[in-house]
């Protein structure tokens, strides 16, 4: 007997009970975040392709009866997972833990950051995305670099891909240095990974605003300075401007996904 009696993805027939099944799954392995709600909506469709690109099911982005992706989301004897970082909680629930002083993020933390980041290689207003042709106020270039008003001449043109990568290595090793300074435990690789992309978004240390990762309830509990809930004190950084933003709330999801099950998903 089928697990679904229907196709569910991209063009799929996606019947409400037949959705649910395959959310269920799929919340059951990686996308702990992942709404079960029977509606095959963009995140839905989004986890069935990044989750057929691991194991190179194809076609992408849907998933039909007595097929491949079924087959193996509902297998009980595989032990596949999705790609995690040596040491991830993922595999093992108690990790490789090290100091922090002496880790590097990962090739996986690298281009889950650089995702959301988005490459623009003109320079841009940061708050509305359109190109610039003077300097303001948060004038940015490349994966998310903040161009001051001396580096606006230089970088008016545009700059090309291996200038991006190399301004983003530059910008991230403060963040980096950042992570190692501050957490006073061993943790492991994932964990490491969420905390440096976690401050290249919120900031290090604002004295005056007393604000960024070093005055932040996160770093508190994982110091064990704090008992609160990593999840909801993680989950405080998602406003902009006065309003919840979804990119923010989803790039937090994104950072437990790393924290907690070393799952290296865009969502």
């Amino acid at each position: 007997m089928n697990a679904i009696e229907s196709s569910v993805g991209l063009g799929g027939i996606n019947r409400k009970n037949d959705v649910t099944i395959v959310q269920q799954l799929l919340k059951n392995s990686g996308f702990p975040y992942l709404r079960v709600d029977g509606i095959c909506g963009r995140n839905t469709k989004r986890a069935i392709i990044a989750y057929q690109k691991y194991f190179h099911f194809s076609p992408y982005g849907i998933i039909e009866p007595g097929g491949k992706t079924i087959e193996n989301l509902t297998s009980t004897s595989h032990t596949d997972s999705l790609p995690n970082p040596h040491g991830a909680t993922g595999i093992n629930p108690r990790g490789e833990r090290k100091r922090a002083s002496l880790m590097s993020p990962s090739s996986q933390c690298i281009y889950l950051m650089k995702q959301y980041e988005k490459l623009k290689t003109k320079p841009y207003d940061d708050q509305t995305g359109r190109e610039t042709t003077f300097w303001k106020v948060g004038a940015t270039i490349g994966y998310g670099h903040l161009i001051s008003e001396n580096e606006f001449e230089r970088y008016k043109q545009g700059i090309a891909l291996s200038e991006a990568d190399t301004l983003f290595s530059q910008d991230i090793s403060r963040f980096i240095l950042a992570v190692r300074n501050f957490v006073k435990v061993d943790i492991t690789q994932n964990e490491f990974d969420a905390l440096v992309m976690l401050s290249f978004n919120i900031g290090i240390k604002d004295r005056q605003r007393h604000r960024g990762l070093y005055y932040s309830t996160v770093l508190k509990i994982i110091n064990g300075e704090s008992s609160e809930n990593i999840d909801n004190a993680w989950m405080r950084y998602t406003i902009s401007q006065g309003h919840q933003m979804q990119g923010l709330v989803n790039r937090r999801r994104s950072e437990l996904n790393v924290y907690h099950k070393g799952i290296y998903i865009k969502l």
